[in-house]
């Protein structure tokens, strides 16, 4: 009878000194976890930093000499502050510089889906100042980060990989790294492509390219407070004509093959904060 309860104790002792040793949750299931707490807020401040070079074949057209760009090559910087309300409505102030020399702002916002850009503003004859909107025609040529298209394509990715833990802004996080899903990848563009034709070439361009993916998540409230993508991949030029909805200017062949490089970086920040987003007064055209 002693050496039953000597047993009994002893594995009750193993069984209570194992469970604060148990494993952790895998980047995974953190990963799913924060996605559903970032779905579950009402709003957020949201900026990011973004950096795209193409390189064009040696027959296109030079770019500006004004820009300052090198032979055949683009560069595009831009950064963007605004704010997030959950689910569907994001607004943007975005600086861009095309190269050294140019530089520009455009203020954007997206209603479910619909992008406006601020494009002037009405005086009354009372004075006051309003300002007006419209619907570009071609959103690919405003490169607006979508932080709910961001958060969704976490959905696409291989399985994380954990880099340790560190801090931003004073907040301990979970600090992962992975890629993107090419089969996923492959079927998410290949909906968005109108022509069928080029589907081959698409799949080619993202199964030889690279898509790196980092996020950092909150450790004690499981909020993603960065996302960092790093994407480089070779399209044919009829592709990316196809997917930035533009056509080749003058004297440029459609054959041949462009090198893109995107970097983006995105943060989230003062969450559940005040926000509003409101449909804007669209300007009335003649």
């Amino acid at each position: 009878m002693k050496r039953a309860t000597v047993w009994l104790l002893a594995a009750l002792c193993l069984g209570g000194c194992a469970s604060p040793a148990r494993a952790a949750d895998s980047p995974s299931q953190v990963l799913s976890v924060a996605l559903q707490t970032m779905s579950a807020l009402k709003t957020a401040y949201a900026d990011y930093t973004r950096a795209q070079v193409y390189h064009f074949p040696v027959d296109y057209p030079w770019p500006p000499a004004t820009l300052g760009m090198p032979p055949h090559t683009y560069s595009l910087d831009l950064s963007g502050t605004g704010e997030v309300a959950f689910p569907d409505r994001f607004q943007y102030m975005i600086t861009v510089r095309l190269g050294p020399n140019f530089q520009s702002e455009v203020e954007l916002m997206s209603i479910q889906g619909i992008i406006y850009e601020q494009d002037g503003a009405h005086l009354d004859f009372g004075g006051s100042v309003t300002p007006t909107w419209s619907k570009p025609k071609n959103t690919q040529n405003l490169l607006p980060v979508d932080p709910f298209k961001t958060l969704q394509r976490l959905r696409g990715t291989l399985a994380p990989r954990d880099l340790g833990d560190t801090t931003i802004a004073g907040v301990r996080v979970h600090h992962y790294a992975m890629e993107m899903d090419p089969v996923k990848l492959i079927a998410e563009e290949a909906m968005a492509l109108a022509d069928p034709s080029l589907r081959p070439a698409l799949q080619d361009a993202i199964l030889k390219g690279t898509f790196n993916v980092e996020v950092w998540i909150g450790v004690d409230d499981h909020l993603i407070r960065r996302i960092s993508t790093v994407e480089a991949r070779r399209d044919t030029i009829a592709l990316h004509n196809a997917e930035t909805n533009s056509a080749a200017p003058p004297g440029a062949s459609d054959q041949g093959i462009v090198a893109i490089s995107d970097r983006i970086v995105l943060n989230f920040h003062d969450f559940n904060s005040l926000v509003t987003i409101k449909p804007p007064n669209l300007r009335q055209t003649p």
